[in-house]
C-alpha cells in the first residue's frame, strides 16, 4: 500500500477547495465569538492561522463525506452564509452563557457600591464591571486549564457529522429562536444565583441601616453605610464566593456544554 505524501495531501485539497472553503467559513465563525479565541489580543492573522489549521484537521479527518449545494456559484454562496450562520450560532451560545458573569458583577458591584469604577476588558475592548471582570478571567482560566476549550472544539468537530454542510436548518427556524429566549432566562437566573451571596448580604444591611436612620435620625447614613456595604461585600467575595470558583465554572461549563450541544441539535433538518 502506497504511503501518501504531503505532495497527496496539496493535491486532495487544491482539488476539493470548495468543500476547503465551507469548512473555513464554519470555523471561522465559531472562533470568532468562541471565548479566549476570540480576544482582541490575539492577532487577527494567528486566528486565521488557527482557524485555516483547524480546517485542514477537520477535512484531512474524513468527518466531511457528503456537501450538500447546488452546482452553481448562488447555490455555493449560499451555502457559504448558512455555514457561516451555524458556526456563528453555535460560537455565539458560548459568549452568551460566559457573559452572565459580568452581569452577577455589574448586580455585586450596584450594591457595594463600585458601579461607577468600571475597567476596560483587554479581551473584548468594552467597558464591564469590576467585579466581573475578576471573576470573568477567572472562568476563562479554570476554562483552559480544566481542559473545556477542548471541550468545546471536539463538540464543534463532530457537529460535521450531525449537520453535514448544507444541511443545516436556520433560516425561519422557530425552535431554535425559541431555545435562544429560554437560554437568555437561564443564563440570567444563573447570574442572580451567582451573584446572591452578596445581594443577599446587602440587603440585609440596608434594612439594619433602614432601621437605624430611624431609631438614630442624627447619623449620617451615607458616611456609615456606603464603607460599611463596601468592606463586607469585599469580605463575601473573597470569603464565600472567590473559594466556590470551581462551583460556579462546572455551573458555567455545563450549561455552556448543553447550549451548544442544544444549538447543534436544533439545527438538524426535520423530515
Amino acid at each position: 500500500m502506497a504511503s501518501i505524501t504531503g505532495f497527496d495531501i496539496l493535491i486532495q485539497m487544491f482539488a476539493q477547495i470548495d468543500v476547503l472553503m465551507l469548512i473555513f467559513v464554519r470555523v471561522l465563525a465559531f472562533f470568532l465569538v468562541l471565548p479566549v479565541i476570540s480576544s482582541q489580543n490575539i492577532w487577527m492573522i494567528g486566528r486565521l492561522f488557527f482557524a485555516l489549521c483547524t480546517t485542514i484537521v477537520i477535512f484531512l479527518s474524513g468527518s466531511v463525506e457528503v456537501v450538500y449545494y447546488m452546482d452553481t456559484t448562488l447555490g455555493f454562496v449560499y451555502v457559504m452564509l448558512l455555514e457561516f450562520l451555524v458556526g456563528l450560532a453555535m460560537g455565539y451560545v458560548l459568549f452568551l452563557v460566559f457573559n452572565l458573569i459580568f452581569f452577577s458583577g455589574q448586580l455585586i458591584d450596584f450594591q457595594i457600591g463600585l458601579m461607577m469604577v468600571n475597567v476596560m476588558d483587554p479581551m473584548t475592548q468594552v467597558q464591564v464591571p469590576v467585579t466581573g471582570n475578576l471573576f470573568y478571567f477567572s472562568m476563562i482560566a479554570l476554562l483552559v486549564v480544566t481542559g473545556g476549550l477542548n471541550g468545546f472544539l471536539l463538540t464543534f468537530f463532530y457537529s460535521y457529522t450531525i449537520l453535514p454542510i448544507g444541511t443545516a436548518f436556520v433560516v425561519g427556524n422557530a425552535p431554535l429562536a425559541w431555545y435562544l429566549i429560554i437560554l437568555i432566562t437561564e443564563s440570567t437566573f444563573l447570574a442572580i444565583r451567582i451573584a446572591l451571596p452578596v445581594v443577599g448580604t446587602m440587603l440585609i444591611v440596608d434594612a439594619s441601616l433602614g432601621i437605624m436612620v430611624k431609631t438614630v435620625p442624627q447619623m449620617n447614613i451615607f458616611v456609615v453605610g456606603l464603607p460599611l456595604k463596601l468592606f463586607l461585600g469585599l469580605i463575601i467575595i473573597f470569603t464565600v464566593m472567590v473559594p466556590n470558583l470551581g462551583v460556579m465554572h462546572e455551573h458555567i461549563f455545563d450549561m455552556a456544554l448543553m447550549a451548544i450541544r442544544e444549538t447543534m441539535m436544533g439545527m438538524v433538518p426535520t423530515q
